[in-house]
């Protein structure tokens, strides 16, 4: 089993939650940096977790072209590399991909995500499947690329390139989690009509544990699958 990981954070905020308990119960030595103020290490590691933010990846920011070319050089030296929200869609836009804003934005617990037949990483999911959305961007697949799951609104809800993952939606959530996001964005929420905070806080404890059981999966299925 590999030992070392490199979490990169783009929000103080979004870190890496029921994923990271997962990594430190199975004995991986996890390195966390946030890329808007530490820069990225020298060191290789032999798998890279890119976790979300607000920022959308067609900003002109440094630390995120800095992370789009360590995303190019994992998946040159076949390095497992899971991008999530923002770092899913660092991986379209590294190999071709085209990021823009999709028809609405979704906010909450939804369960509509279509698993591809064919998809190794979202095996044992229900289909549909209930995840915990929180985006306005989407993006066009890259060349080459493969499809894992879509949804009603967004074609592109989860796609493999080479060593690449990457996931639109999130399921490394945890309660405190949701409810941090929901408290840091309470005045912009309140500005989308057909999105309501009250709801997605009294639909926690319904649905937090089949994420969770949902990131049990896939995290199971990513080990199998890259041999971690």
């Amino acid at each position: 089993m590999l030992s070392d990981v490199l979490i990169i954070k783009n929000s103080g905020i979004e870190g890496s939650g029921y994923l990271g308990k997962l990594l430190s119960r199975d004995g991986f030595d996890v390195t966390t940096v946030n890329a808007k103020y530490e820069q990225l290490p020298e060191k290789n590691f032999p798998l890279v977790i890119i976790l979300g933010a607000s920022e959308s990846a067609n900003d002109d920011l440094p630390y995120l072209k800095a992370e789009q070319k360590l995303i190019k050089k994992c998946v040159e030296e076949n390095v497992p590399v899971l991008g999530i929200c923002l770092g899913s869609q660092l991986i379209a836009k590294t190999f071709g991909g085209t990021v823009y804003c999709g028809p609405k934005k979704e906010i909450g617990f939804y369960d509509d995500l279509m698993i591809d037949d064919d998809s190794d990483f979202l095996s044992n999911f229900k289909n549909p499947s209930t995840v915990f959305h929180w985006h306005g961007e989407t993006f066009d697949l890259p060349a080459g690329a493969i499809r894992l799951a879509s949804s009603k609104d967004y074609l592109n809800q989860a796609f493999r390139y080479k060593s690449a993952v990457g996931l639109q939606f999130h399921l490394e959530v945890d309660e405190d989690m949701v409810n941090l996001w929901l408290d840091n964005a309470k005045a912009d929420l309140l500005k989308i009509q057909y999105i309501d905070p009250k709801k997605i806080r009294s639909e926690i404890v319904e649905n937090i544990s089949i994420v969770k059981l949902n990131m049990d999966n896939f995290y199971n299925n990513f080990k199998s699958f890259f041999a971690l």
